[in-house]
């Protein structure tokens, strides 16, 4: 295609666009964009000119460096062959990258030898790789094509693309139209539409000056102002068609699609070569990737030579650049491919399979891959040596963490294999892929296909292993459970692999029917578990589980609670070697289900870390989430925000939108203890809806337990309770006895006795008291008597608040003992004891501010003021209150001497982000640099 000189017409508000990301990263901010549009609509075009716009000398105080790569369509199922082209003049920088990100680079570019990882950590490290590459000026990364680009590549990208902040990074996609699910999908776009009649005009008269005015006529309606058409259309008249004595047949085929008119226009062009010259062309269109030493040993077994390719080159349709060849434009490689007859292209197909030889199944590079593709596509059958070269293609797929890859691979594999009960297995293996590659409509579809084929019993568990993950990532946990139920068991027999997949589904099965809140379910996996894993830790810890969802919290807690101490303490009754991040999380997970938010936290802590050390992306959302609520139980609101909303901007990153749900009504309760009811309500009023459909029990209590504390707190009683019972009384809760049901009842039992419906209050009050007796903490026991002074007469309230504060003073819930003070503070002022009142209410409201309870903090002083006692809000606090969640977890990690390199690394920032959330929170802290963090006072935690 011509230069930008001849596209720009009619592009000045897209070049304002676009020149207003380069002045942005010229000051050290980054910015992405995804330019969309149809072909030949000057998407290449505008991409050039950027690219020289960043390389003018007028700004030498800030240069720009440029990487930039294009997509192409036959390297899409070859994982990362997009992002190697990109940063492949950059491998030499991977030193300077944290060593799990390095690790993870270099795998999936084929240069080391790894066990397949996390998706994302790829993505992390192309992260940290752009930022290095700005270095202390400016980065232009250009992705043409990016429709084309492998699924690997393009989710790398995007991920990077997504946490992008202060680098001086611009990162520029052009691609056409891409599919709902595409990862490009949710970026910032620039959408390209045709020229107006007069920049259209100009265009014309540049590059065809000699067109006949009807000719040009008859072009500009038929180009409908797509720039490329506008250039192709008259190239491929003859110079009496450009007289206007004759128009081709094209031009008269009106209700063709422009697109097809091009191809028309350019398959024009290359039926004027002869016979050789095209047989060069095909083979370089299905070639694609350029090579030329390939093209030529290819095209010669088929007759067509190096005079060939000089012949085709000298016609314009194709390009050599620096050994390389390419095509004008990707629609001529289109035409050329359209125009060949079948043969022909199979032909084609196997010379290049040929020409790319016998190469090692473990090669280091793609040849092998581009091989297996090339046969597959010359197979006109089942051809089991084309699948099993694809199989082994998807083996190397996987190893590089390219799981998108892998899975078409296999889906090909299968298609070509003679054999049913072969072709079932890798059918199933291509819908495992699928879901490791977060492509859940896609594994849903393989599993459908596979399942058709699956007689045998581990290959029919496999299959309802992928139905239950995607149903439960994107449907409904309760369908999920019973999907996972039903395949455990089904398996049967002495297969080695049977038991363990049976125990991994039926512990998935309890985890399931927990976020549902569906004792039966819990209760059949669970029993199942027993019998097929035998008596682990783990597998009665689950039971345990299952019991506290049917409502016997005293037979739960105990093996709850014994799996949590032995992970911590990691001896004993452990299973060795050491428990793997998913067991950690469960052990920790049951220590916060049991009220015991200490050990929970020394098992979360670590974890959290180590999965950042690790680069354990897609584990980190749970964990962190986990982590949030027991800092939220633990009364550190201001790291369990952090927590949270880590969790949230991870989990939306790598697609996460369960996982995401469940932060926002985290998030949701922490704004509503704060009094933050926009806040509050953004973020959980649309997150209780999706997960009121899928029956997510879990993530409905946690967002109305947020709105119902609201309206707690502004006196908004009745709505409170009639919120919070439909909760804890839908069908799916009723009978549960779920941690999350267990902490709405002080919530409704104080709803109810304030709204004067104290019978209302019998249930939860019941129901708490039962698991306070098997959790036996003494904040429990405290909180427990506090609902009983509630609903109690009010001259046999006081000695009840009065046992639990003392309860309290025993340690647990910073936010508890302080509601508890405040109550008691009130039935004190009602009674006239004035002076024990203030005592009690001084305490809450100072227990309130430290924890940024902020509505809380206001009750407690409208209740001191009733009393006589003036207390006005506390000061501002330390610079830290004014800090953004990301900006206190930067400060904090500093403060431990880490430099900005360590912390990207800690939090999958850039360092140059890091650096840019220092540079913001200093002024709000009142110093000026690192050195003074050590003079601040102390930065530990809220609470």
């Amino acid at each position: 295609m011509a230069g930008p000189r001849v596209v720009m017409h009619g592009r000045a508000e897209e070049l304002r666009a676009l020149d207003g990301l380069l002045a942005a990263a010229r000051g050290g901010h980054s910015g992405v964009l995804v330019v969309r549009g149809a072909p030949g609509i000057g998407k290449s075009a505008l991409l050039n000119h950027v690219a020289a716009t960043a390389a003018d000398p007028a700004h030498p105080a800030v240069p720009f460096r440029t990487i930039r790569s294009t997509g192409i369509e036959f390297e899409a199922e070859l994982p990362f062959a997009g992002l190697h082209a990109l940063l492949h003049p950059a491998l030499d920088r991977l030193t300077a990258l944290p060593a799990p990100q390095a690790a993870a680079l270099r795998a999936a570019f084929g240069l080391a030898a790894a066990e397949p990882g996390d998706r994302f950590l790829v993505g992390l490290a192309v992260l940290s790789l752009l930022a290095e590459l700005a270095g202390d000026g400016a980065l232009l990364c250009v992705v043409d094509d990016a429709h084309w680009l492998d699924r690997a590549s393009t989710e790398a990208l995007v991920f990077a693309a997504r946490r992008l902040t202060g680098e001086g990074v611009v990162l520029l996609f052009g691609a056409r139209e891409t599919g709902a699910g595409h990862p490009l999908t949710g970026l910032p776009e620039l959408r390209l539409e045709g020229l107006g009649r007069a920049a259209a005009s100009a265009l014309l008269a540049e590059t065809s000056p000699d067109l006949a005015d009807g000719v040009r006529e008859r072009v500009l309606a038929e180009a409908g102002g797509n720039p490329l058409a506008l250039i192709e259309l008259p190239d491929a008249l003859t110079p009496r068609q450009r007289t206007g004595r004759l128009l081709p047949l094209a031009f008269h085929l009106g209700s063709l699609p422009l697109t097809e008119r091009l191809r028309s226009a350019f398959g024009a062009q290359a039926d004027r070569l002869p016979e050789p010259s095209r047989t060069l062309l095909l083979i370089a269109a299905l070639e694609q990737t350029g090579d030329l030493d390939v093209i030529l040993r290819a095209a010669g077994s088929l007759g067509a030579g190096v005079a060939d390719a000089e012949a085709a080159e000298r016609s314009g349709l194709l390009r050599t650049t620096a050994g390389a060849v390419g095509f004008r434009h990707p629609l001529a490689r289109a035409a050329v491919i359209q125009a060949a007859p079948l043969h022909r292209r199979l032909d084609a197909h196997r010379a290049l399979a040929a020409a790319l030889g016998d190469t090692s199944a473990d090669s280091p590079n793609d040849a092998a891959d581009r091989r297996a593709w090339h046969l597959a596509a010359a197979a006109t059958g089942t051809d089991e040596r084309a699948a099993a070269a694809l199989e082994r293609a998807a083996d190397r797929a996987r190893s590089r963490s390219g799981y998108a890859a892998q899975a078409t691979a296999l889906e090909r594999a299968a298609e070509l294999t003679p054999d049913p009960a072969v072709r079932a297995y890798r059918l199933v293996a291509a819908a495992e892929a699928a879901t490791d590659s977060g492509e859940p409509r896609r594994a849903l579809e393989l599993a459908e296909r596979a399942a058709e084929g699956a007689a045998e019993p581990f290959l029919a568990a496999r299959v309802a292993h992928v139905r239950a993950t995607v149903e439960f990532e994107d449907g409904s946990p309760v369908r999920a459970a019973r999907l996972l139920i039903d395949g455990a068991r089904a398996l049967g027999g002495n297969h080695p692999g049977k038991a363990d997949k049976a125990v991994a589904m039926l512990m998935e099965a309890v985890r399931d029917a927990y976020f549902a809140g569906h004792a039966q379910l819990a209760r059949t996996a669970a029993d199942r578990l027993l019998v097929v894993g035998g008596e682990t830790p783990y597998s009665r810890a689950l039971d345990g589980l299952a019991r506290l969802i049917a409502g016997d919290p005293a037979a739960a807690i105990g093996p709850m609670n014994a799996l949590a101490e032995a992970v911590l303490t990691s001896h004993g009754t452990v299973p060795t070697p050491a428990p793997r991040p998913g067991e950690r999380l469960i052990a920790g997970a049951m220590g916060m289900m049991t009220g015991d938010e200490e050990t929970a936290s020394r098992i979360l802590d670590p974890l959290v870390a180590d999965a950042r050390a690790g680069g354990l992306i897609g584990w980190l959302p749970s964990v962190l989430e986990h982590l949030a609520i027991t800092e939220t139980f633990l009364g550190n609101h201001r790291d369990a925000r952090a927590h949270a909303q880590e969790g949230l901007s991870l989990a939306e990153s790598i697609g996460q939108s369960h996982r995401a749900d469940h932060l926002r009504c985290v998030l949701a309760w922490l704004a509503a203890a704060a009094g933050d009811e926009e806040e509050c309500l953004r973020l959980a009023e649309p997150a209780v809806a999706r997960a009121a459909e899928r029956h997510t029990l879990r993530t409905v209590s946690w967002g109305n337990m947020a709105i119902g504390l609201l309206d707690l707190v502004h006196g908004r009683h009745e709505r409170a309770l009639n919120r919070l019972e439909a909760t804890a009384d839908a069908p799916s809760a009723r009978d549960s006895g779920s941690t999350f049901l267990v902490h709405l009842a002080p919530d409704q039992v104080e709803a109810a006795a304030r709204s004067g419906q104290p019978d209302r209050a019998a249930a939860p009050l019941a129901k708490f008291e039962r698991w306070a007796r098997a959790a036996d903490r003494p904040w429990a026991h405290a909180v427990a008597l506090r609902c009983r002074a509630l609903t109690a007469p009010a001259d046999a309230a006081g000695p009840l608040y009065a046992e639990a504060v003392a309860l309290h003073a025993r340690g647990g819930r910073p936010f508890e003992r302080a509601r508890t003070q405040l109550l008691y503070g009130e039935w004190l002022r009602r009674a006239r004891r004035k002076a024990d009142a203030r005592s009690q209410l001084r305490s809450a409201l100072e227990a309130f501010e430290r924890i940024e309870a902020t509505a809380w903090a206001d009750r407690a002083r409208g209740e001191l003021r009733a009393t006589g006692v003036s207390h006005p809000r506390a000061a501002a606090g330390s610079g830290l209150d004014r800090l953004t969640p990301q900006e206190l977890q930067v400060i904090r990690l500093a403060a431990d001497g880490l430099s900005n390199r360590d912390i990207a690394a800690q939090l999958f920032l850039s360092p140059r982000t890091v650096g840019y959330h220092l540079y913001k929170a200093y002024p709000k802290l009142g110093i000026a640099s690192r050195r003074e963090l050590g003079a601040l006072a102390p930065l530990g935690r809220s609470g």
